[in-house]
């Protein structure tokens, strides 16, 4: 070949392939060009590809899916108590309601107890319910107190009947009662209760229905308009007392009545303090003893609370010391005495003691220049010549 030749070979434009040639990729510009049509040919709106009702369902069941986390018992019942937001939904299961139900009891918030307890009524069957609830005696007290606010005296009837509560059932008849004055209208009612309950229930509500309904006879048939047989007993007490009569049909009352002695006494010495009937209470509780020959204190109330309700009343002294006289047991007497002031009392016990020391002692309770001063003094005197001679 010619020198010509190789010059000619060495000097073409023509490049030949070389596998080494790093500078095998794309143009930048190009590249990025490419790409970016890509992106933008797939670039859509959400609502060309799927409906917004499929959408909705799709969220709402990738909703259900998330777990939410479920308090305690004991700390929902801690939020209730404390006002915080709760829910009681999430507890299905039988042991669950019954730790609800438990812990709720055990706060002593009604409210809360009230919540629980309703919350069981709608999501357990109405047997088990009340079996459940029969075995706590507080659940049913305040199951029952919300019946009664609601007014679903029925639904109660029912609920003591099937919790084995049916001596409660007298309570309905006082509720159906409330608040009615005229007495043929109670008269009706108990008639009514009778009819309806009175087989369900005790003998001794049965009793306590039968001593109302002669009670309100017995109103019925004397014009009388008071609330109670003690209310009752206090009308006829006064009624009597102003007429000047015998006690016999206030005792004839007692009996009918079936007054045990505590509860007539009390009324009757709380009628005559405040008739200011004086004697009429040394006539009837204070009675001679006739193997002592002293007057003795005839009365189902104690002699301290005897006096005091004569104290309370502002009853004279001279009849408090007729009472202090009764009592057997003279240190009691006299400590008595000298808890109400009745100084002569004191005085002339320590004089038929012959006790100078403790008249001396006394005299600093006695006002000066008074009654009581005197005689302290001049007993003092007399027991000292005596002494002396």
């Amino acid at each position: 070949m010619s020198k010509a030749d190789d010059d000619c070979w060495n000097t073409s434009n023509v490049s030949g392939f070389n596998f080494d040639d790093d500078d095998d990729s794309l143009d930048q510009t190009s590249q990025d060009f490419i790409f970016q049509s890509l992106e933008e040919s797939f670039d859509l709106p959400i609502h060309l590809l799927v409906s917004k009702a499929s959408m909705d369902i799709i969220l709402e069941n990738d909703k259900s899916t998330l777990l939410t986390p479920v308090s305690s018992v004991g700390e929902t019942i801690k939020k209730m108590v404390h006002g915080h937001t709760y829910t009681l939904q999430h507890y299905v299961k039988f042991q669950d309601k019954m730790k609800l139900l438990d812990l709720a009891l055990d706060s002593c918030d009604a409210n809360v107890i009230i919540k629980v307890i309703i919350y069981l009524k709608t999501t357990l069957k109405r047997n088990i319910f009340y079996h459940q609830l029969s075995k706590r005696k507080i659940g049913v007290k305040h199951y029952a107190h919300y019946l009664i606010t609601k007014n679903l005296l029925e639904e109660l009837s029912d609920f003591y009947m099937a919790t084995g509560n049916s001596n409660l059932m007298v309570y309905i008849f006082y509720l159906t009662a409330h608040g009615l004055v005229n007495k043929s209208q109670i008269q009706k009612r108990i008639q009514q209760f009778t009819v309806q309950h009175l087989q369900e229930v005790n003998s001794n509500v049965k009793q306590e229905i039968s001593d109302f309904l002669q009670m309100i006879n017995y109103q019925i048939e004397n014009q009388c308009s008071t609330s109670s047989v003690i209310n009752q007993l206090v009308d006829l007490c006064r009624i009597q007392l102003e007429r000047h009569q015998n006690m016999d049909e206030i005792l004839s009352f007692k009996k009918n009545f079936k007054i045990d002695d505590f509860t007539f006494d009390w009324t009757l010495v709380n009628v005559l303090c405040t008739m200011k009937l004086w004697n009429q209470i040394k006539d009837y509780f204070l009675k001679t003893n006739w193997l002592t020959k002293r007057n003795v204190l005839k009365s189902s109330i104690s002699s301290e609370a005897f006096l005091d309700i004569l104290h309370k009343h502002d009853t004279p002294k001279e009849i408090l010391e007729s009472v202090l006289a009764c009592i057997s047991d003279h240190d009691k007497a006299v400590f008595l005495a000298s808890l109400y002031k009745c100084h002569n009392f004191v005085i002339q016990y320590y004089i038929q003691q012959k006790d100078r020391q403790s008249l001396f002692n006394y005299k600093e309770k006695v006002l000066p220049h008074t009654p009581e001063y005197y005689l302290i003094e001049s007993s003092l005197q007399s027991m000292e010549k005596k002494r002396r001679n």
